[in-house]
């Protein structure tokens, strides 16, 4: 090729190249970018001495401004459900945002940022409490995915195998992980496989029990397990699709306790 042809080449490409970057750098968020109903889940990490904690709900923005919620709080060893009532939220151009809600006499402030934006939606948030106080031991953090559902929730949309992984969120005793595997009928019945670590012993075990599946895509599953154990989660799914959740994110509440939280996620495989 001609080396005036050549050069013309590279110029076109180098234009095509700043045509590009110019689009991406023109690309801005607003309210309207987060749209929907999400389920959350947060961790608080605690300094020693303080309660571990953790939050499971449900999110829902409309689009303009307005966001209202609901969710279970273990904190101090104890389980509490509540709503959030109706809040407000503000996204920056730049993807980043805030909500805050009224909760009794204080502010709950959340501080989070789009990602996985799809047909001009966040599908993800990650989330971070902020504090009211200067004086905090702790931080709360964590993901909330776009339930995506149409109509209300029922046990049918929950069927299939999941990959299963929880962790305990511990101060005193040795850190503990559970995977394996959660079948659900799609009816009330769920199966359990899983591989439990607990510091330096690994063990496995299979359970089976029930679910529940309320309208807003939470609810309840309870195990008993090989060992005779048995097990309570809330749950919230996410990702619905083709009539069946991809995700859900789990809180144990069976004993809640002061020193340690157990929470994690299920993917459908």
């Amino acid at each position: 090729m001609p080396v005036k042809k050549l050069h013309a080449l590279f110029v076109l490409l180098a234009l095509f190249a700043l045509t590009d970057i110019s689009a991406a750098k023109a690309v801005t968020y607003t309210a309207a970018n987060v749209k929907g109903s999400y389920s959350f889940l947060m961790n608080k990490w605690q300094v020693a001495g303080g309660s571990q904690g953790a939050i499971l709900g449900i999110l829902s923005f409309d689009g303009v401004g307005v966001v209202s919620g609901s969710m279970n709080l273990i904190d101090d060893g104890k389980l509490q459900t509540f709503s959030l009532g109706s809040g407000t939220y503000t996204v920056s151009t730049n993807g980043s945002g805030s909500m805050v809600f009224g909760v009794g006499t204080q502010s709950l402030q959340i501080g989070f940022v789009l990602t996985s934006v799809s047909a001009s939606v966040a599908h993800t948030l990650q989330l971070l409490i902020i504090p009211n106080t200067a004086d905090e031991t702790n931080t709360t953090a964590g993901t909330a995915n776009l339930m995506s559902l149409t109509g209300p929730a029922t046990a049918s949309k929950l069927k299939g195998t999941y990959s299963l992984m929880l962790d305990w969120w511990t101060q005193q005793d040795s850190q503990q992980t559970l995977l394996g595997t959660i079948t659900f009928d799609g009816k009330s019945k769920a199966m359990l496989s899983f591989t439990q670590q607990l510091g330096s012993s690994t063990s496995t075990g299979t359970g089976s029990g029930t679910y529940t599946v309320n309208s807003d895509g939470s609810g309840t599953i309870s195990l008993t397990l090989s060992n005779s154990t048995t097990m309570q989660f809330d749950f919230v799914m996410n990702t619905v699709s083709g009539a069946v959740a991809k995700g859900l994110q789990l809180l144990d509440v069976t004993d809640p306790n002061f020193n340690s939280t157990d929470a994690g996620t299920a993917i459908f495989q």
